[in-house]
């Protein structure tokens, strides 16, 4: 059974609103386990504003109401949520430290609850201490996902951008010329200051260790200013169904629509649809060349409407597929 510490938090970060990045330091003299990237841990905190479950949204992703006590106070408890680690082995080797790239929730009624907004209120506190479980465990790594495929394309949503991460940085702390594979990694969020890795990935690409493309896109590029020319737009799931020859699925719903209402409804999605660009640099025929189908292994994580949506394009283009689920 695994045992609880304590761990302190140090660098946290407001990379943008609702978003943090943070590292959490082991409990004196109990270093963390050893992991593999992509594993995740979990992590306690005793004072969550709590809720449950609703249901799920048109997203796929859960609803929640506050629960509150009779006299309409929303209660305040424990809970222990796993998280996806976005440091490397090597990161927490040299500096011991383990990283987490956080996204603040909040309900139906827009009211914050469960662990996520626990951690944003550290940021107010002098001892900034989170309570882990002394184990990390998890099954979506590199080595089990893989095996024999020549080339991996890694689709991350928001957070679940995080044991992406995780990989492509041990990737370049160990990589010795050895590895053969094409690694390519498409990250979407909503803005561009959301991408939060955005700077690590660029420099880890033009170092050049392996063999790495980063295609990061955003899905609301009228709200980043300046758009940096290597940034796409446009949702993951619409980015790989462009790389893969298939139309958006907002565009493929208004074809298959079978009655005016679905038309209607279609029809509106198709025009705010931010149609998917690739960066500047890269062209859909180079990608698709890259990530073909008969050699290529897609591993998915985030958003779980994007991730079905994924899915369904990697199972028309017979490419195997893969995805974090805890």
């Amino acid at each position: 059974m695994a045992v609880q510490r304590t761990g302190t938090v140090v660098g946290e970060a407001l990379v943008a609103p609702g978003l943090m990045r943070f590292r959490l330091m082991p409990e004196n003299g109990n270093p963390f386990a050893g992991y593999e990237a992509g594993q995740h841990i979990a992590l306690h905190r005793e004072d969550c504003k709590l809720t449950r479950k609703l249901g799920t949204g048109q997203d796929g992703k859960p609803v929640y109401e506050p629960e509150c006590d009779p006299w309409g106070r929303q209660t305040v408890g424990p809970i222990t949520c796993s998280y996806s680690i976005a440091s490397s082995p090597a990161d927490t080797a040299e500096h011991g430290w383990l990283e987490f790239l956080v996204g603040c929730e909040h309900g139906v009624y827009g009211l914050p609850g469960r662990l996520n907004e626990a951690l944003f209120g550290m940021v107010e506190e002098s001892s900034c201490e989170v309570r882990y479980h002394d184990s990390i465990s998890g099954a979506f790594t590199l080595a089990e996902r893989t095996d024999s495929a020549t080339s991996v394309l890694l689709v991350g949503t928001g957070t679940g951008v995080a044991p992406f991460v995780s990989m492509i940085r041990q990737l370049h702390a160990a990589a010795d010329g050895s590895d053969e594979r094409r690694y390519t990694l498409i990250h979407a969020s909503r803005t561009q200051p959301e991408l939060a890795y955005d700077g690590d990935l660029f420099e880890i690409e033009g170092a050049g260790r392996f063999d790495f493309t980063y295609v990061p896109t955003v899905s609301r590029p009228s709200q980043s200013k300046d758009l940096d020319p290597r940034i796409g737009q446009g949702r993951a799931s619409n980015l790989v169904r462009h790389i893969y020859g298939l139309p958006t699925g907002e565009e493929e719903k208004l074809t298959r629509a079978s009655n005016d209402v679905a038309r209607v409804a279609a029809s509106l999605a198709v025009e705010r649809l931010v149609s998917p660009i690739l960066p500047r640099h890269l062209s859909a025929a180079a990608l698709r060349e890259r990530v073909d189908p008969s050699a290529t292994v897609l591993l998915a994580c985030g958003n779980p409407a994007s991730v079905a949506d994924i899915k369904s394009t990697a199972a028309r283009r017979e490419i195997r597929f893969e995805q974090e689920e805890y």
